[in-house]
């Protein structure tokens, strides 16, 4: 659900992003369950065929940013590739640091694109240098996992997408501004 949610956020405000989705134990090879399917058509997106793969090395390697839905995931990432704890974070996590900074007035001039930079340039920047603040910019309380509703109810996916939605609103938002 995330994946498509974050690209068609991504698809309104034209954001140069490439969006992919791979799982720490994903069972490879897996359609959308039409749980997430609903989920997704329920908040007013539009699911598309996807196929579950693994996380691997190579995934992490090419990543510029790499965004997880438990503490645990990014654990197992940063075990699995340890410079990609750099650039990993629970979806919570990067949203709460992205609203920090677009609401501090301290940082507001550095994360505005500059006049002569391509879009592409600007996130590409505004990414490093909020990677760099991680921990360093208050965000008040530990990052809330977002729940694996696999095998639960249809409530218990409308209650995840409606999380995640939640989230990559304020992420697509610092992204696009």
């Amino acid at each position: 659900m995330a994946e498509q949610m974050l690209e068609q956020k991504a698809a309104k405000h034209k954001l140069p992003i490439s969006v992919s989705s791979a799982g720490v134990m994903a069972m490879t090879g897996d359609p959308m369950t039409s749980q997430s399917a609903q989920a997704m058509t329920d908040r007013g997106f539009t699911p598309t065929k996807h196929i579950s793969q693994d996380l691997t090395p190579k995934i992490l390697e090419e990543a510029d940013l790499v965004l997880t839905a438990t503490l645990d995931h990014r654990s197992e990432l940063a075990r699995m590739l340890p410079k990609a704890s750099k650039y990993s974070f629970t979806i919570d996590e990067f949203a709460r640091l992205t609203s920090f900074l677009k609401a501090d007035s301290e940082f507001q001039e550095e994360f505005k694109k500059k006049p002569k930079e391509t879009r592409e340039q600007y996130l590409k920047r505004a990414m490093q240098q909020a990677i760099l603040l991680r921990g360093m910019v208050p965000t008040n309380l530990d990052p809330k996992d977002v729940v694996d509703p696999y095998g639960e109810s249809v409530e218990v996916y409308n209650q995840v997408a409606e999380h995640i939605d939640v989230m990559l609103e304020i992420i697509v938002d610092w992204m696009a501004a």
